[in-house]
């Protein structure tokens, strides 16, 4: 067993954020980490697995529970001044995200010039967070640079700032501005791009802009892929069960959804079920009693993955009209519960959804998102065959996006990267 371990190639990774016990760029740091650790001896540097930058309390715990999972891992801890920076960031305005996690980057580019020193390292892998802006600095190591999933490179699409709170217009339109600012400005972007033997990114939006602004061709290799696989449909029922799953705020956008739902002509036989809580859930609360919708939505609230899963388990399909989503987690397992979804065509429900498998509701105006929603929604209450045709083809689909092939995707990327 050890001669067999160190035949394995030792791989170097920056993962800011990991953690077994959570999603989003967690998620991201542990799927990836977890899983490469199978075929190479990884060693990973963090700086957070908690509510902020300098919680390890989750992989703390972790490495109590398994203190010989095969990864080493290094905590770079955030010194006085990052942390400064992070605390400015959750208690002032998050803009000081950026000057913090640049600032622990140097630490980590210090760290891995020491470990380094003692590790013939195959190549260096900067993993996450997978926002664009923010390359670190591993590029200047003198090791082959993999950066990737690279992803958050793409605007919000005009059409949708009429409909925002002057908070999030403002917000959005400076996130616009800054992102075609960083594609075309940044150094630090360029170089590490340049520098990089290997950029892969989350979405074909992600790779057409690091080809058009940057000049540097990427795989897409999405940070999520489905793990589980389902091995038959439930045949849709007299009455169509419908989900939607998120925050309940303006950028998952189940307003929209309401709109469409307000266009239908008076009928029992769907049922809406209503994951998450957020600041405008009362709003939409009071907004179905008065269009007289109420009595067909459940609002399950804010309930455990387990939960979500589980409702999810027992619809018939998805709903995601997000205006401002990569791969959000909620489509894949959605695909891993055999169902179809609609979801507006564009980031990653544009790569992930096929005609298919569900519906993409084109980006034009929202009188016609609206338009399309209603129709979508109204093909599937008229539809149960092709419906559940559409949760068979779901399962086909299942094997392409599995984390097997994403995998596959990377080590075939570390193959190619450490014999160049």
């Amino acid at each position: 067993m050890t001669s067999q371990i160190s035949q394995k190639k030792k791989i170097l990774i920056a993962a800011y954020a990991i953690s077994p016990y959570s999603g989003s760029e967690f998620g991201v740091g542990w799927n990836f980490v977890s899983k490469l650790s199978e075929f190479y001896d990884i060693t990973v540097m963090y700086g957070t697995s908690g509510v902020c930058m300098g919680n390890r309390d989750a992989m703390l715990a972790y490495l109590q529970s398994q203190p010989a999972d095969g990864v080493k891992y290094v905590y770079v801890e955030p010194n006085a001044l990052v942390r400064l920076f992070d605390w400015m960031n959750r208690s002032v305005t998050p803009l000081f995200f950026s000057f913090s996690y640049m600032l622990w980057q140097r630490q980590v580019l210090a760290t891995a010039k020491k470990l380094k020193k003692n590790e013939d390292y195959s190549l260096v892998h900067q993993l996450n967070t997978i926002g664009f802006r923010h390359p670190g600095f591993l590029w200047k190591l003198d090791l082959p640079y993999v950066w990737g999933p690279v992803g958050g490179s793409s605007d919000l699409n005009d059409i949708f700032f009429p409909i925002l709170s002057k908070g999030n217009y403002l917000r959005n339109k400076l996130r616009n501005w800054t992102n075609r600012y960083f594609l075309r400005h940044s150094a630090r972007v360029r170089n590490a791009a340049i520098t990089a033997k290997a950029v892969f990114c989350a979405t074909s939006a992600d790779r057409d802009n690091f080809r058009r602004f940057l000049n540097v061709d990427c795989q897409v290799i999405r940070e999520n892929s489905v793990l589980n696989m389902k091995d038959a449909i439930k045949p849709t029922g007299a009455q169509v069960q419908f989900v939607w799953a998120g925050s309940v705020d303006e950028r998952k956008a189940l307003n929209l959804l309401f709109s469409a739902l307000e266009q239908l002509p008076s009928r029992s036989d769907w049922c809406l079920h209503v994951i998450g809580d957020g600041p405008i859930k009362s709003m939409l609360q009071a907004r179905a009693v008065v269009s007289e919708l109420d009595k067909q939505i459940l609002w399950h609230g804010q309930v455990q993955r387990e939960e979500v899963l589980r409702i999810m388990r027992e619809a018939d399909v998805h709903i995601m009209p997000s205006i401002m989503d990569s791969n959000p987690t909620v489509l894949l397992e959605a695909f891993e519960m055999g169902l179809p979804s609609i979801a507006l065509d564009q980031f990653g429900a544009h790569d992930l959804i096929t005609a298919e498998t569900g519906f993409k509701v084109s980006v034009n105006t929202l009188e016609e998102i609206v338009e399309q929603l209603a129709q979508h929604i109204t093909f599937c209450l008229d539809n149960h065959a092709t419906v559940d045709l559409m949760k068979t083809n779901v399962l086909l689909r299942q094997k392409e996006l599995h984390w097997d092939i994403s995998l596959r995707q990377v080590r075939d990327l570390y193959e190619k990267v450490s014999h160049e």
